[in-house]
């Protein structure tokens, strides 16, 4: 059991450790099992299929249950984990629902010999109406090749992922220029939109001196290139929008892009135990921001240790940069430990010490002006433990979780700030659990946060209750038909700042109220072909006042999900 369904959907319990990526080693923890389905468990087919479409841009969104203030700021794209398939594996999934949300994924899996892998994901999000009255249309593309021979194994992989959103009513703010503010409006025009480009292309290379299958030692190259392109924009003239112009009097031009090459190059060594890496890397970057522009080369060394005795798993990463950016680091541990068939003790701990990203350093456009020159290393912590019994009659697992951040970035009146209003933390517990008896289904998820701030929920719970069983005297469609019922605590709402891709901390402080929730669902299960019909926000439809997931963001209405999923192996 993989999903748990609660508040809104959103429910992935997977073990936080990651897996080495290594031709010759522990590389194929994730592969496909037998069953295996691109829409998950059936439980949880309509919320793996359209996860919940709520109205706030970028990743950011309180009602998870996972949570890190670097989501206030980061939307680049997230890898999936690679995957391996004895047998080619092809399947689609395709949903929809009010609003023209639609969500579209396709999956390929391929053994090309009995050393050659290859993996292909698509998957498409788009909206017109959900997001701010506005519509929005994400994409990415992910392509994974792996060869492993007797002498040389080699892992590429390139990314690419493209964003287009509208961002009508919805830029605010304003920021100091030599002194004295740039004077301008809140957006208006249904044209004004951000586009996301970005690029990720990784070829890590092993080369071995030895022949043995069990033991092998040898050096390691990983050549990686990288692209994060942005623009705002939107027709008509600065002067209909703003009646003040700061560069450009015809167009907006608030863009930037960045361009990062590394090399890293060192030695491995792997035997059917454990398997260590490390070595130099090498960067040059290169940024881009209409007059303003930056490039520095960065040294610094890494390493990664993976240990797999019986029963344990353990893994040790760490970076050390001494030139360019000097001193930023990261060091992380992930351990875990099955004590028996149905016992299992995982722990995460990582701390890191980063400069802000080059866009936050420095930024010339139309609506801001600024360079950032007292900028200092933030430093991030971040530990959870967590236990998880499968036992039949009762699955659960708890876990505690925390994070701090000193001098976190933070945009706030206009500007970045890095200063003793920026010591960020969250601390908190979870517990879920599984309850199956004949055809009853009963899954619950409770989850308590403290958060600076408090712009999180301090209690998320919810649970599904459903009908588990077959219809019909074949018994061959399956199906799982009940709600979902939950509550939301209330929590301070952010603001969001379009032209920086950042949320604000709102002042005065608004909050969100406490809110009760509830859908209603209904999938089935034909072999390899899986459908599903889903009733979201129920609640919204006898609620009389409006409730904002951020500032200007109201909770996403009542509406209706339609979705179907196919899986082929051959």
């Amino acid at each position: 059991m993989k999903n748990w369904i609660l508040v809104l959907c959103i429910a992935c319990l997977g073990s936080p450790l990651s897996r080495a990526q290594s031709p010759f080693g522990f590389y194929f923890q994730d592969s496909l099992k037998p069953g295996h389905r691109i829409s998950g468990s059936l439980d949880s087919v309509d919320c793996y299929l359209a996860s919940y479409q709520h109205t706030l841009p970028n990743f950011f969104n309180p009602f998870q249950f996972s949570f890190s203030y670097n989501d206030l700021n980061t939307t680049w794209f997230k890898e999936k984990p690679k995957r391996f398939s004895a047998i080619p594996h092809l399947a689609f999934a395709y949903s929809m629902g009010s609003k023209l949300a639609q969500v579209g994924r396709l999956s390929y899996t391929h053994t090309i010999d009995t050393n050659t892998y290859l993996q292909v994901d698509y998957t498409r999000n788009s909206s017109n109406g959900n997001l701010r009255n506005s519509k929005f249309e994400r994409n990415s593309v992910q392509f994974a090749l792996m060869h492993s021979g007797k002498y040389y194994g080699t892992i590429l992989d390139f990314n690419f992922a493209f964003d287009n959103s509208q961002q009508s009513g919805g830029l605010v703010g304003d920021t100091l220029r030599l002194g004295f503010p740039l004077v301008f409006q809140q957006i208006s025009k249904s044209s004004a939109a951000i586009k996301r480009r970005e690029v990720n292309v990784s070829w890590k290379n092993y080369f071995s001196f030895t022949k043995s299958e069990n033991n092998k030692v040898g050096l390691l190259i990983q050549p990686k290139f990288q692209i994060y392109n942005s623009r705002f924009s939107e027709s008509d003239t600065l002067a209909g929008l703003y009646g003040m112009v700061n560069y450009d009097s015809v167009h907006t031009q608030d863009y930037r892009e960045l361009t990062s090459v590394n090399t890293n190059g060192g030695i491995f060594y792997t035997n059917k135990w454990m398997h260590f890496e490390g070595g130099v890397d090498l960067r040059y970057w290169d940024y881009d921001n209409l007059i303003r522009h930056q490039d520095t080369t960065e040294m610094g060394v890494f390493a990664s240790f993976i240990m797999k005795p019986k029963g344990y798993y353990l893994k040790l990463d760490a970076v050390q940069n001494f030139v360019g950016a000097v001193n930023q680091s990261m060091y992380q541990l992930l351990a875990s430990k099955k004590f028996s068939a149905m016992n299992q003790i995982d722990a995460f701990l990582n701390f890191s010490l980063k400069y802000p990203d080059i866009y936050q350093r420095s930024y010339y456009g139309n609506t801001v002006d600024y360079s950032w020159t007292n900028k200092v290393l933030y430093k991030q912590l971040r530990a959870s433990v967590s236990w998880k019994n499968t036992n039949r009659i009762l699955p659960i697992k708890t876990s505690l979780f925390f994070e701090n951040n000193s001098n976190l970035p933070v945009f706030l009146s206009g500007r970045w700030r890095q200063d003793t209003l920026n010591q960020l933390t969250v601390f908190g517990a979870e517990v879920s659990f599984d309850y199956r008896i004949k055809s009853f289904l009963l899954q619950g998820r409770g989850s308590y946060r403290a958060s600076k701030q408090n712009i999180l929920p301090n209690w998320l719970i919810g649970g599904r209750i459903a009908y588990n069983g077959t219809l019909f005297k074949g018994k061959k469609l399956k199906t799982v038909t009940g709600i979902d019922i939950g509550y939301i605590s209330h929590f301070n709402i952010l603001d969001f700042a379009p032209y920086m891709n950042s949320y604000v901390f709102a002042t005065p402080h608004l909050s969100f109220r406490d809110q009760m929730k509830l859908h209603f669902f209904t999938q089935f299960d034909l072999g390899y072909f899986r459908w599903f019909i889903r009733i979201e926000n129920i609640e919204q439809t006898f609620l009389k006042k409006a409730n904002y997931e951020a500032l200007g963001y109201p909770v996403t209405p009542f509406q209706f999900r339609f979705g179907v999923s196919w899986d082929f192996f051959n």
